[in-house]
């Protein structure tokens, strides 16, 4: 998949990057800002064309899962272990998550279709998917353009999916933790204010 998206890039310039953004994700856009660094295509249109594909495919799903939630691509979204746990994040933190999700390893489908299933409206979620999209594209156009042909030769010829999702696991595993930590520290508040009321 990975040799596909770097031959998008490589043919069509910007369209591909957008292509690539709507249909696969971080590639395509770590590809088009290795590019831009060497002199091929212009940052801006690689951030903009990014930021435009990463808008339709989420709101799309999104879309999707709110109108059609009876059809089986909804079921099989929501068969995925991840749904479960894009529910639970979403019950307690929701703001946080519809924030977050595009960053996060194996959300990029289950993420906008669990809150196309909550009570959001769908004008909040847009804005939403407008300002993290525009983030996530000057994100991967920033690390293409500073790592250069270097990181689109590493993408190409040293990814494999096994290794991205230990190093996504990982990210997973510190997000987790900080919620955890958040949880923690916000029930000793309570607690606290709990014994300062009983004391009064």
């Amino acid at each position: 998949m990975h040799h596909a998206v770097s031959q998008w890039v490589e043919h069509y310039g910007v369209l591909g990057v957008g292509l690539a953004a709507f249909i696969e994700g971080e590639l395509g856009v770590i590809a088009g800002g290795a590019m831009a660094h060497l002199g091929r295509l212009n940052p801006l249109h690689v951030i903009l064309a990014a930021w435009l594909g990463a808008v339709l495919s989420a709101q799309l799903f999104f879309t999707i899962g709110r109108s059609q939630r009876e059809t089986r691509w909804v079921h099989k979204v929501t068969d995925k272990r991840a749904f479960a746990l894009a529910l639970k994040w979403l019950d307690r933190h929701p703001t946080l998550f519809c924030l977050g999700y595009r960053f996060i390893y194996g959300m990029r489908v289950v993420g906008p279709v669990a809150i196309s299933l909550s009570h959001l409206p769908t004008r909040t979620f847009l804005l939403f998917n407008l300002c993290t999209a525009i983030v996530w594209a000057g994100i991967g156009t920033g690390l293409g353009w500073w790592f250069g042909p270097e990181l689109a030769h590493l993408v190409t010829r040293w990814f494999t999916w096994q290794r991205f999702g230990i190093a996504s696991a990982a990210a997973l595993t510190l997000f987790v933790g900080l919620i955890a930590w958040r949880a923690r520290r916000a029930a000793r508040a309570a607690g606290m204010g709990g014994a300062i009321e009983t004391i009064s």
